[in-house]
């Protein structure tokens, strides 16, 4: 077990009870930073406590809970000196056929949630003249793919105020960066849902969905990287003296990206849609 030092920034790293949140709140932890982790269920994070972690109950959608968990960490340490904003929902499925309710539910978490916390940790850091947000982000926040409009949409969103707080928070000492990785191995891809597979006709396109998706994200896959590696990327952003603005883990984000600025539309389409109508025939 990790000695924890004081002196060092304090971290609170959101949605802890997987993948990738759950590998940061280690690395920062055995690190020797002084770290909280956090998740709706607290007992999802059970392990975390007993490597040595604080432990939270902090669902991003319930501002009482948020309000709480900021007031433990302020008064013991003052201010949040890292906040990590990692929690986020995921569901896969055709504009038409998503319910508006669906909607709500990705953007509260997702957008909602994380300026909630955000705002919630801020007055302290700017007292203290300094601190660090690292905002977990995703490559498809610069590129949109069939099935994922919504939960695109919100890393969209994500990008744009992304932007905005790290322009208007760097006069106060406080950076804010992003990480825009592309497929990572945890079970976000098989929490996330992807709907219109059975009924409906969208059913071959989901299908070609689901089993890309899951093929992306095993241990292993080309241009898949570990929660391992993410967490060492976010430990870099929330630890070095001039972080980047952005950072775009594995040459399967960057390529993506980079493509979507050069390609034709008609080109774009056809690459996506070929793809996942031909993987959607698969059995």
């Amino acid at each position: 077990m990790s000695i924890q030092n004081n002196k060092l920034p304090t971290v609170l790293v959101t949605g802890c009870s997987s993948g990738a949140g759950h590998a940061t709140a280690l690395r920062f932890f055995k690190a020797g930073y002084p770290t909280y982790a956090s998740a709706r269920q607290i007992e999802s994070i059970e392990d975390l406590k007993a490597a040595g972690c604080e432990t939270l109950a902090l669902d991003v959608t319930k501002q009482d809970t948020i309000d709480e968990a900021v007031k433990i960490i302020e008064q013991k340490h003052g201010s949040v000196g890292v906040l990590v904003n990692n929690a986020a929902i995921g569901i896969m499925t055709p504009m038409e056929t998503i319910s508006i309710d669906e909607v709500r539910r990705q953007y509260e978490t997702n957008i909602f949630g994380l300026l909630a916390v955000t705002q919630a940790v801020l007055p302290e850091m700017r007292k203290a003249g300094k601190g660090r947000i690292v905002n977990i982000g995703s490559s498809g926040g610069e590129f949109t793919s069939p099935g994922g409009g919504v939960y695109q949409a919100t890393k969209y969103a994500l990008c744009s105020m992304n932007d905005a707080m790290r322009m208007e928070l760097k006069p106060f000492g406080i950076d804010v960066t992003m990480i825009q990785p592309g497929a990572i191995a945890t079970k976000f891809a098989s929490n996330g849902v992807v709907l219109g597979m059975d009924e409906g006709p969208y059913q071959v396109l989901m299908k070609g969905i689901y089993n890309v998706s899951n093929a992306a994200v095993k241990l292993g896959a080309p241009g898949t990287w570990s929660p391992t590696q993410i967490a060492e990327i976010i430990y870099k952003a929330g630890t070095k003296r001039k972080p980047k603005a952005r950072y775009r883990p594995g040459i399967v984000a960057k390529s993506l990206i980079y493509m979507r600025l050069w390609l034709p539309y008609s080109v774009w389409d056809r690459m996506f849609m070929d793809s996942l109508m031909k993987q959607g025939k698969n059995k």
